[in-house]
């Protein structure tokens, strides 16, 4: 598997851009917003990539849901030697929409992916080589799957740093809604909810919220795919809010909603079904004044120290903000060092 195509240039199809292009491939892009197809392609340095459509190995589709399934059809027709794999993340309605309008030797080219990975960064701009170390990638064959391609496509994933699940793909939609789609909808939930003066809204809130901000147009359309997985779970969660009102919150209904709490939390092996990056954590105190930021970078430029993620705590009228600095593990030292010499407060 040498050359692809990834149609899509948004935040998973960059992103699989950019590892796949570090691990020698050839990739090109096609993307119905030249600003995000012309970015993509100058992030993965693929600007002269061009070959013959009976040449490509490989056809990514990352669009939107409800375009998957024309998607797929299309790229089947195009590419008559390629794999074509889609990442979407509602598997049972697109396999069921492409089996019923392709010939048997060409739905075995087919196979329903996806990664479990995401960033509050949409785009290609929040693209990043690494997105998927580490992230689960569940793989759903088909009865007439070719199982040679199969074993590609799981190699191809472990050589992004990812483990693959294989699975069916109903089971897919039902793990999803409980592990991602619900997520989502609560927290849009409790974040559609806020008005007022918010002053004393702590991390606890933002926590909550995080991905509240998401896209309204793709969460539509993912949403009103897998409705039937997520409805019984959107019903059972109803159900427990009532009969906490019911129970007027009494110190035991709450004990027992808390402790399934606790317990429920335990259970999740990892983020996305991974394990977190080993990237070590600064957090500075910096005044809210014009320039703050930008002289904390020149410092990690000048000791050669790659701030390789960063998050921002500010709340209003507050004279400080807290930056947590991601870098190696093996540049902690020389940063706390240093920062601490010139004289900021770094709290390690």
């Amino acid at each position: 598997m040498r050359q692809i195509v990834i149609i899509g240039a948004g935040l998973i199809g960059t992103s699989i851009g950019l590892a796949a292009t570090k691990n020698g491939l050839t990739c090109t892009f096609v993307d119905s917003n030249p600003r995000h197809q012309a970015l993509a392609t100058q992030l993965c340095g693929s600007g002269g990539s061009s070959f013959a459509d009976e040449e490509v190995d490989l056809v990514v589709v990352a669009t939107t849901v409800p375009d998957l399934a024309n998607v797929v059809l299309d790229a089947l027709n195009q590419y008559p030697k390629a794999i074509v794999i889609d990442i979407g993340s509602v598997k049972t309605k697109v396999l069921l929409e492409v089996s019923l309008k392709v010939p048997s030797n060409d739905l075995s080219r087919y196979l329903g992916t996806h990664p479990m990975a995401g960033r509050e960064i949409t785009g290609p701009e929040g693209a990043r080589s690494d997105l998927f170390a580490g992230r689960a990638w569940a793989i759903c064959p088909h009865e007439g799957s070719n199982q040679a391609d199969v074993a590609s496509i799981e190699e191809l994933i472990r050589s992004f740093g990812a483990t693959a699940y294989q699975m069916k793909s109903e089971a897919h939609d039902e793990e999803v809604a409980l592990v991602s789609h619900l997520p989502q909808l609560l927290a849009s939930l409790l974040a559609g909810s806020l008005h007022g003066e918010l002053s004393l809204a702590g991390q606890g809130l933002r926590d909550m919220v995080r991905i509240a901000d998401s896209d309204p147009l793709l969460w539509s359309g993912i949403l009103s795919g897998n409705q039937q997985a997520i409805k019984p779970l959107l019903r059972q969660i109803s159900k427990q809010i009532d009969q906490l009102v019911d129970l007027n919150l009494s110190r035991e209904s709450v004990e027992r909603v808390i402790a399934a709490g606790v317990v429920g939390k335990s259970t999740i092996p990892g983020k996305h079904g991974g394990v977190d990056r080993d990237y070590a954590k600064l957090p500075v105190v910096i005044s809210d004044k014009p320039g703050q930021l930008a002289a904390l970078f020149a410092i990690c430029g000048e000791i050669g120290v790659n701030i390789e993620d960063l998050s921002i705590e500010h709340s209003p009228a507050q004279a400080t903000g807290l930056i947590t600095l991601f870098v190696a593990q093996g540049d902690l030292s020389t940063l706390i060092n240093e920062l601490s010499g010139r004289g900021w407060e770094v709290h390690p």
